[in-house]
Order: structure tokens, then sequence, then C-alpha cells
């Protein structure tokens, strides 16, 4: 059995598409160590206007404002720090700088007093984050299609019209078994070109790869778009060992919000950050249902799977004592490798991606439904049981019971879930 990590280590910092003008050519994001690296939030003017599209690009990612560039020059001769990029974030009305501290102060004090210095909307310092997985290709064939029973699900619904962000390493866009079924392919990460990745490609398969050419797989929603937004890098070719920093996943999340995904796919599972858990809150607010990957070392701290509205979600059977996780297949699942190549893969990161390809299905039959909704949708028909051992999702039942189907081999025990609670209604 060959165990592959990918550890994603959401650090305030590392690379992202940096802005000439806030970055020295010397003295870069790769170049500095993560734990001296911070993030300062500056508050936007008002007056800045941001529009998705081609042509909106070049000014989201561009330079910062004289008044922002200025301010942040300013407080770099304070506090000693060195500027080394920015990225606008409008969701939060916040021009976002990276800086690293000098080897001679504390990140953790100079963060402290940023955070009370008037011109600076908040600060934060570096957090680690991983997710694991590995593959087994040893194992006889154990398909999660099986498990799923896609035959009947896509009698229902293939997540038609239904657009899902993955956020991970770079997908092979070229795969047989994934052309076709990818929005616009952005990168995140400065210094790198965008690559084909083991992680981001087999996730990207389980979710989206394509039904009925005669090729590999079937995806869970074989007719939904996903916008492959590279926000990770590998350390070494053909592994899964990944990095990738808040500063680049923070940028993917506000392409996301600006590009009408309705699901986001992240695998990521650490302590909380405050920068990333500000961008969750607001893409749930928005309507954007957020999955994300329990650690299973450590499931109490799963950031962001362990915030109250993201869906939390481990490969069936794992051990958890959290009620609000979601069991899917995650165990010697056949998905798309780069080089245009099949794999088994197993870990929480794939379980994960199944159940955002069900939520794209759900969206399908219903678009009106709200993140909370599908929540309470997936926890009747994919939460612990009461012995505390973990079901797998049953997606059919839930599926047919949503869309009224009578017309599958699963229809005989759906049970109707409860209607969606709406606003103003009394709690139940």
């Amino acid at each position: 059995m060959v165990r592959i990590g990918l550890l994603l280590l959401l650090a305030a910092a590392a690379a992202g598409c940096a802005t000439p003008a806030a970055r020295h050519a010397d003295y870069t994001a790769q170049s500095v160590a993560l734990d001296r690296q911070i993030l300062v939030m500056i508050k936007e003017s008002p007056l800045r206007r941001y529009r998705p599209g081609a042509a909106w690009m070049p000014l989201y990612g561009g330079s910062a404002p004289v008044h922002q560039s200025r301010v942040a020059e300013d407080l770099a001769a304070e506090y000693h720090l060195q500027l080394m990029s920015d990225w606008a974030m409008p969701a939060l009305g916040v021009r976002c700088f990276l800086a690293a501290v000098p080897l001679s102060r504390s990140p953790e004090e100079v963060v402290s007093r940023l955070a009370s210095d008037p011109r600076v909307e908040s600060a934060q310092t570096v957090q680690t984050f991983h997710a694991l997985g590995h593959t087994d290709p040893y194992y006889p064939l154990q398909a999660s299609a099986a498990a799923l029973r896609l035959d009947e699900l896509h009698k229902m619904a293939k997540g038609r019209r239904v657009i899902i962000a993955q956020i991970d390493t770079g997908v092979e866009l070229e795969h047989p078994d994934l052309q076709g079924q990818l929005g616009q392919a952005i990168n995140f990460v400065d210094e790198t070109s965008y690559a084909g990745e083991m992680h981001g490609t087999a996730v990207a398969g389980i979710i989206v790869a394509k039904a009925d050419n005669g090729i590999g797989i079937v995806g869970v929603a074989p007719e939904a778009t996903l916008l492959p937004l590279r926000a990770c890098w590998q350390r070494t070719p053909e592994a899964a060992d990944a990095l990738c920093s808040s500063f680049t996943l923070a940028k993917a999340i506000q392409y996301a919000l600006t590009h009408e995904a309705r699901v986001l796919n992240l695998s990521l599972a650490g302590p909380p950050d405050r920068l990333l858990e500000r961008l969750v809150e607001k893409a749930i607010e928005r309507g954007m249902t957020v999955v994300g990957a329990v650690d299973p070392v450590a499931p109490g701290a799963s950031f962001p799977a362990s915030s109250p509205d993201v869906i939390a979600v481990a490969a069936a059977d794992t051990p958890s004592a959290s009620m609000r996780v979601i069991y899917a297949p995650g165990e010697r699942v056949l998905t798309t490798t780069p080089h245009a190549s099949f794999a088994f893969m197993s870990g929480n990161s794939f379980a994960t991606a199944h159940v955002t390809g069900v939520v794209a299905l759900l969206l399908e039959s219903a678009p009106e439904l709200k993140p909370k909704d599908i929540f309470g949708l997936l926890r009747s028909h994919g939460g612990q049981s009461a012995s505390g051992r973990a079901p797998s999702l049953d997606a059919c039942v839930l599926l047919a019971s949503l869309s009224r189907r009578r017309d599958c081999h699963c229809c005989d025990t759906a049970v109707a879930p409860r209607a969606p609670r709406r606003t103003g209604d009394p709690p139940s």
C-alpha cells in the first residue's frame, strides 16, 4: 500500500499572484519561511468597483490603489516589514497585503501591534493545515459508483447548469475523461505555471468525469461545470504532497465568489484561519454550499469542516465523535490521474469530492435550496447512526425523495425529507 499525504499548509503567506509594485524581486514569498510571513488587511475604497469577466481580471489582480499602497508602505517602514504581494478581497472590502517579519521580531507580537493600529482592518499570522490521502493499487476494484448507485442517480439528475469551484492542486486539463467538463483554469500560485497534478486531477474525476464516452469512469455530477482553481502546488513530481497558503486560497475563494459557483470543494483541515473563515462565511451567505474534509486525527479541530455551516465529510466508517459529519465512499476509489491515466485513491479528500458531486445533483433538482437546506438533507441520509457506526450517504434515496421520482430501484425506500424552513418560520 502506497500512502500519499496531501499537506496543505494554509500559512498566511506563500506564493500568490503577486503584483510587481508590492514585491521586491530579491525577496519573494518562495524565499521566506512560512512562519515568518503575515497578512495585513487594509480597507479598500468603497468607490472602487469590481466586475467579473476577462476584462475585469487585470484590475482585480493588478496594483493596489495609491492610498492603500501608501498605507502599506508606511506600515512596512514603521513595523520593519518586507512587503511581498497584495490582492483585492472585494467580498470583504479589503486589500490583503502579504509581508515578511524580520528574524529579530516575533510575528505574533507584530500582528498584535498591527491589530490595534487604526490603519489596519485586521492582521494574522501563519496557520498550518493538512489533508491526508493515499493510493492503493493492489486491492480489488471497489467502485464507489456501486455504493452511490450512480446509474439510479443519473436517471434523476447529472448536475446540469451547476458550477462547482474546486480549490486544489492543478487538474490535468487534457485528460480524456475530463475534456469538456472544465471551466477556465486559473493559477493563483505565483512564480509557477498551471500544471496537472495528482490530487487535483483525482478529485476532479470523482466529481465530473464524463459519462458515456467509452473512457474510464463516470463522475458523480458529469454534467456540472468544474472550475479548476490552482491554489496549491506539488513539492515533488508525481506525488500528492503539496503546499498552499491562506493567501493563495483566499484569492481562489474570492474568484469563486465572483464567478457564480454554487458549490465549493475544499479538502483542508487544521486550526481556524480568520481570513479564510470570513471568506467562507461570505460564500455561504451568498448561497454557495461549502464542502470540507474532516481530519481523521483531530476531527474536532478540522477547519473549514469545523465551521458550523460547512458540510463536514469523512470516508465511510471513519471514527468521529461529531454528529455533523456526512459519510461517503473514500476508500479505494478509482479516479482520474495525470498522464491520461487512472488509479485507486483513498482518503477523506475523495469522500469530500463525492459529497460535492451529490450537492450538484441536489441543486439541479432544486436550484432554490440554500446551504443549510442541503446540509439538513444530507444529514438525514448520511449522518452518524445512533450506534456510532458511520453509515455511507444514501444519495439515491435522498435524490428520489427530493425529486419525487417513482421509477428508480431505491424509490420504494425513499422518505420525503423535511421541507426547507423559510425565513421567519419558528425553529422546529
